[in-house]
Parts: C-alpha cells; sequence; structure tokens
C-alpha cells in the first residue's frame, strides 16, 4: 500500500532545500579555494583559464552539496558515482548558464574587464539540485520511498 502521510510528501521537500543550501555553501566553498589555488600559483596561465578553473570549482561544490541533500548509500558504489558524476555536471553547467544568464557586470563601472560574476553561485545550485532532485525523486518513486 502507498504511503500517503505527511513525511512521505515533506521529505523530498526537505531534502531538496537541504541540498541547495548544502550546494550553494559548498559552491562558494569551491570557489574560495580555486580563488585560493589561483592565488598559490601565481597566475601563470591565461585570464579565462582562471576563470573557467573558479566556475568550474564551483560546479564541483555545488554538485557535491546537491548530492549530499539526497544522498541513498544503499545502492551500489557504481550508482552512487555515476549519480554524483551527473550532480556535478549539473552544477557546472548551472554555473556556466548563471554566467550567460545572470546580471551582466559593467567593466566600466567595476574597473576590471574580467570581473567575476555573482549569478553563478545561483545558477550552480540551482542547475545542481535540479539533477539531484529529479534524480531522487525518480528513486523515491521506483522503491517506494524505502
Amino acid at each position: 500500500m502507498r504511503d500517503t502521510s505527511i513525511l512521505f510528501w515533506a521529505l523530498p521537500v526537505a531534502r531538496t532545500i537541504a541540498g541547495f543550501i548544502l550546494a550553494t555553501m559548498l559552491g562558494i566553498g569551491g570557489g574560495w579555494i580555486i580563488l585560493i589555488f589561483n592565488a598559490l600559483l601565481g597566475y601563470p596561465w591565461s585570464m579565462d583559464l582562471h576563470r573557467n578553473l573558479y566556475y568550474l570549482g564551483i560546479g564541483i561544490g555545488a554538485g557535491v552539496g546537491a548530492y549530499i541533500g539526497w544522498a541513498n548509500f544503499a545502492i551500489h558504489r557504481g550508482y552512487i558515482a555515476a549519480i554524483l558524476l551527473a550532480t556535478v555536471a549539473g552544477g557546472v553547467i548551472g554555473a556556466y548558464l548563471g554566467i550567460v544568464y545572470g546580471a551582466q557586470a559593467d567593466a566600466d563601472l567595476l574597473g576590471r574587464g574580467y570581473t567575476l560574476e555573482n549569478s553563478l553561485h545561483i545558477g550552480a545550485p540551482i542547475g545542481a539540485i535540479l539533477v539531484s532532485t529529479v534524480i531522487g525523486l525518480v528513486n523515491e518513486i521506483r522503491t517506494g520511498g524505502r
């Protein structure tokens, strides 16, 4: 018999909210780690490569955070790795979409042409939590909440 209690409906909502909060926090942390990494190296490569590393760090952090909200360790390790990789890919794609569709900063106003955008800090968690939530809900429906 299908469970129709409030917990059946509230748990996925709570997991989505917790995953989004963790994705946002870890995405910002991933960006900081990459900025520190770039500064320690002394920026030896082009600014475009350092900027893309920054986007990648935010996307990876957001993907891991969103995965933690929907983590299921009762499945095979290969599936866990595939779900984590898909969620991280959603975070990275969300970061790039946040840059493309977010509010663009005026380089003249800020003084530099390579100023980083904060819209990717929201785009990455949104992309990651969408992927994680869809995979988590499919798993909840498939297993009946077990």
